[in-house]
């Protein structure tokens, strides 16, 4: 007898959602598992946050990105980031600067919260700020700036997204050209023109 492939259904981390309908259901479920699962209770309730928030349904979002807060537990990337887009997107801008703040305080060294949260900055107009949390990340990460390689950048997806969301906050920022930019802005011809 043949076996049969599982279905995947709203909750797994495979299943993609087309839809408002399927957003809500992917969000339901995912808040299901964050309450069934406490160790787990704050990723869960963050990524169920993000699809209520795509679904349109922002309160409960919010609730949810609040109770991951609260819960205190590890969420990949960048539950202040993540918080911080969504306030920025409802106009609260001071309430999403201060979740940044937050997330400074805690002094973080997951290369993606510096991206996420770079990344955030600079699409909502703060550009020096962006390309300051890149730049920190970027030392967080490699040590010294000044011993980044164009080998260490093409080598290292990691290091090449936060040094091109910098070059593109230092831009946007009309700051002056680095060395950092001089590596990655080469990498990004190369890669263009392949």
């Amino acid at each position: 007898m043949a076996r049969r492939t599982p279905r995947i259904a709203p909750g797994d981390i495979e299943y993609i959602p087309a839809g408002t309908v399927e957003q809500l259901a992917h969000a339901d479920a995912l808040h299901r598992h964050g309450q069934d699962h406490p160790a787990e209770r704050a990723q869960y309730y963050a990524e169920a946050a993000e699809y209520y928030n795509a679904a349109g349904r922002h309160e409960t979002a919010e609730d949810l990105f609040r109770a991951a807060l609260a819960d205190g537990g590890h969420v990949a990337g960048s539950l202040h980031g993540h918080y911080a887009e969504f306030l920025f997107a409802q106009a609260r801008p001071d309430e999403a600067l201060a979740q940044i703040q937050a997330a400074r305080k805690a002094r973080p060294t997951d290369p993606d919260v510096f991206t996420i949260i770079g990344e955030t900055l600079d699409a909502h107009g703060h550009h020096h700020d962006a390309a300051r949390w890149l730049t920190t990340g970027l030392v967080h990460y490699y040590g010294d700036l000044a011993e980044i390689t164009a080998d260490d950048l093409e080598d290292d997806s990691t290091g090449r997204i936060m040094a091109t969301d910098r070059l593109r906050a230092r831009h946007n920022a009309q700051l002056p050209t680095d060395h950092i930019d001089t590596l990655i802005a080469a990498i990004i011809e190369n890669t263009t023109e392949t």
